[in-house]
């Protein structure tokens, strides 16, 4: 069992480097397509050639989502409950899979679980020795997060949460949602990758095969959800009636005192020198980090994204790696793990939104919403915005954001965005900035 948890948590991360290799099949079909000439032999080659990378691709999604169903099935049966981290959030599991750590960058909290049988008590002792055994695994979180006296001074709660087939149901139903839910962060992350050809390409023949391309990767997704969600009926089946437990939960509550504040105050200097370069205001920058990941390095989330800006390898990780090192492949999570590099590639890609895929908007404080707006879900979705028709032409939309006020811009995007989830971060982004500037 121990092992089996140890591998299954760190499937996770070794997942979201897979992508990375995989990626790499899309550097070849550059090559290749500059290496065919325009005969139907050479043309039909070709087309056969890039079915099957792209199919490759397409079993590496599949992959990566069984292993991630499967951890959280497992999570399920054993906690009743399946959390794991994600932007705003740090969860661990010890070795034994009977202690439970989460660090809340959002709510300022802590929250230590201990899993035991129904009836037997946790003793503060325990809880110590716990959080202590945490402090040692987790030894760059707690240094980067948690000032030396914080523990002591969080107000702390103690309560007891039972683990029962009732609780189980309810995680069962939120998995389902959670299906759903990562379904269009992945349709959405094709758009973004599908942004150079249908935000900014003329092209019409380009356009029309990009357009095919992103249809055909929308419908696989949704099949892949219906997948999903039948196993997850099937591993319902599976989950045995075992004998109720508890789990003892400590909530400490942080003190307050701008602990974000706190914690961007690490990033000022890499900040201020990455928004001079790329010509940035710190305070966007900070407020972006702030609503991506309360300024956790080691944030990560399902798409997956990686790091304080939450990039992901391969949309924004492509286009500023042929931007800044005139590479044709994603980031790393490794690379996007450090610092440095993460700061320098979420501000370059601001850069790029700004002066590549927004500059024929005019107006500075209209294109910087169309900026926000787009680091989350790409320009050709604010493009369909403000295109009758729904293209994703950046260019055509420009026309109309340049007959506008920025007043009317905003409202525009607040009202038409594609994306519940966008809204909202647009709105959060611009409330948050105010705190920076």
């Amino acid at each position: 069992m121990k092992t089996i948890l140890a591998l299954t948590i760190a499937s996770q991360f070794a997942a979201a480097a897979a992508v990375a290799s995989t990626s790499s099949l899309f550097s070849e079909l550059e090559a290749a397509m500059q290496t065919y000439d325009n005969s139907a032999q050479e043309q039909t080659e070709f087309e056969r050639y890039k079915a099957q990378h792209l199919q490759e691709f397409n079993d590496y999604v599949e992959a990566h989502f069984e292993e991630f169903d499967a951890f959280r099935d497992q999570l399920i049966q054993q906690w009743g409950e399946a959390k794991v981290s994600d932007q705003s959030q740090f969860v661990s599991y010890s070795e034994d899979n009977r202690e439970r750590l989460e660090v809340d960058f959002e709510n300022n909290e802590i929250v230590l679980s201990v899993r035991h049988h129904a009836g037997s008590h946790v003793s503060d002792e325990q809880v110590s020795q716990a959080i202590e055994r945490f402090k040692q695994s987790e030894d760059r979180l707690f240094k980067s997060f948690l000032s030396g006296s914080a523990l002591d001074d969080g107000e702390s709660e103690r309560k007891q949460v039972t683990i029962d087939n009732g609780l189980r149901v309810k995680s069962i139903i939120a998995a389902k949602a959670q299906i759903k839910q990562q379904t269009q962060e992945q349709k959405q992350l094709a758009e973004q990758q599908a942004d150079e050809a249908l935000a900014l390409e003329s092209d019409p023949q380009v356009v029309e095969a990009a357009s095919k391309q992103l249809t055909t990767k929308k419908a696989e997704l949704d099949q892949l959800a219906t997948k999903r969600i039948k196993n997850l009926t099937k591993s319902v089946k599976q989950i045995s009636k075992t004998e109720p437990q508890q789990v003892t939960q400590v909530r400490i509550k942080m003190p307050k005192g701008g602990l974000a504040h706190k914690r961007a105050a690490q990033y000022q200097g890499q900040i201020a020198k990455q928004s001079e370069r790329f010509e940035i205001d710190p305070s966007l920058v900070l407020a972006v980090m702030h609503t991506e990941s309360h300024f956790n390095p080691l944030a990560k989330s399902h798409i997956p994204a990686f790091g304080l800006m939450q990039i992901v390898p391969t949309s924004a990780g492509v286009d500023v790696n042929r931007f800044l090192h005139k590479l044709d492949e994603p980031m790393s999570p490794p690379y996007l793990y450090v610092v440095d590099n993460n700061i320098e590639a979420g501000t370059a890609y601001l850069h790029l939104l700004n002066d590549r895929y927004l500059s024929a908007i005019k107006d500075p404080l209209s294109r910087k919403y169309c900026m926000i707006a787009a680091y989350n879900t790409g320009a050709g979705n604010v493009a369909s915005v403000f295109n009758a028709d729904g293209s994703r032409n950046i260019k055509r939309a420009a026309r109309v954001i340049n007959s506008l006020s920025p007043e009317r811009v905003l409202e525009a995007l607040q009202q038409g965005l594609p994306y519940n989830e966008t809204r909202r971060y647009l709105k959060k982004v611009l409330a948050t900035e105010k705190l920076y500037i």
